[in-house]
């Protein structure tokens, strides 16, 4: 291709990009401002989150199906007074002149453009929205919408226009304990043994909320019920582990019972299953010393068992032998 031909096929191309090019700022994100807490609605821009440590959190975690923003009962979630707790993260983005804003969630976040349905009724956290669409205009250029999590991950928030596009990571607060999980009982009890590092009469757990986050902090009581029963120490997180932990110490009966408790609020009502609260399992307990004692006997009750069937088999073993015999002289006749 001649020099002159190429310089007419560049000429052409920068001409079409002039055609097809969007004007500059013509739909430009000016202003993504975020609401977690307070009782003002923020108007501060906030930079795209571009890792998901920096991940923006709800101020308190979901306890029910219902989402909530609103800052005061019966109040509208555009109100700006008021004093309540939130359960999503609000978001209003202001572009600078009219243009369609798209919002697409990932990674288990899920986003809305209301709170409450044309009755006033509150929507539920079930609605599976990831995709939002709205056009803003001279005299409204602002989109609010609402972004959740019943995750304590991180998932992402990108909001586009046609010449902008922002990234940010929300996450969820991990609630109330809801269920205990992952119980680890001790087979047997060894009393005597003091409240130290090595004592090795421990019940350890963990918790969950609603949604099976886990709660990294002390959770659950632990009881224990016997004629004489161990001293037993509050919860404790387990940082390294990452379990909660209980010792149980002291003087204890042969047998005692335990019992591991949490006290949830039931959310039953709300159409969650029932709570996984409590636990409770027998262990046999004692000195070391009166648990070689009865494990001897029980050795030496299993021995005389043992030798007594062996003596029942050998008499039955000779009643058989006597009657092959017998049969054989029988045939031989």
């Amino acid at each position: 291709m001649s020099k002159k031909l190429i310089a007419v096929a560049a000429a052409a191309a920068l001409a079409l990009t002039g055609l097809v090019a969007t004007p500059a700022g013509a739909s430009t994100i000016t202003v993504v401002a975020i609401t977690t807490t307070g009782t003002t609605l923020s108007t501060t821009d906030v930079a795209s989150h571009t890792s998901s440590t920096s991940a923006v959190t709800a101020a308190t975690a979901m306890t029910s199906r219902s989402l909530d923003f609103a800052l005061a009962t019966g109040e509208t979630p555009s109100v700006t007074t008021g004093t309540t707790t939130r359960n999503v993260v609000r978001f209003d983005v202001t572009t600078a002149s009219g243009t369609t804003v798209t919002v697409t969630s990932a990674g288990g976040v899920e986003v809305t453009d209301a709170l409450v349905d044309s009755a006033a009724k509150s929507y539920t956290i079930d609605r599976n929205l990831t995709t939002l669409s709205k056009v803003t205009a001279t005299g409204s250029l602002t989109y609010t919408f609402y972004a959740y999590s019943t995750s304590t991950t991180a998932g992402s928030v990108v909001i586009e226009t046609p010449s902008t596009k922002r990234t940010y990571y929300v996450k969820g607060l991990a609630g109330e304990a809801y269920n205990i999980t992952n119980v680890k009982w001790p087979t047997a009890i060894t009393s005597g043994q003091d409240n130290d590092d090595d004592n090795t009469n421990l019940v350890t757990w963990n918790t969950t909320d609603v949604f099976g986050n886990s709660l990294e902090s002390a959770q659950g009581t632990l009881t224990a019920f016997g004629a004489t029963t161990p001293s037993v120490t509050a919860a404790v997180w387990k940082t390294t582990a990452k379990v909660n932990e209980a010792k149980l110490h002291g003087t204890a009966s042969s047998s005692i019972s335990l019992s591991l408790n949490i006290t949830p609020r039931s959310l039953v009502a709300a159409g969650w299953p029932k709570p996984a609260n409590s636990l409770f399992v027998t262990v046999s307990a004692g000195s070391l010393a009166d648990q070689v004692t009865s494990l001897t006997a029980q050795v030496t009750a299993l021995t005389a068992s043992v030798a007594a069937l062996t003596a029942d088999y050998n008499s039955v073993a000779k009643k058989y032998n006597k009657l092959v015999k017998k049969s054989k002289r029988v045939a031989l006749k």
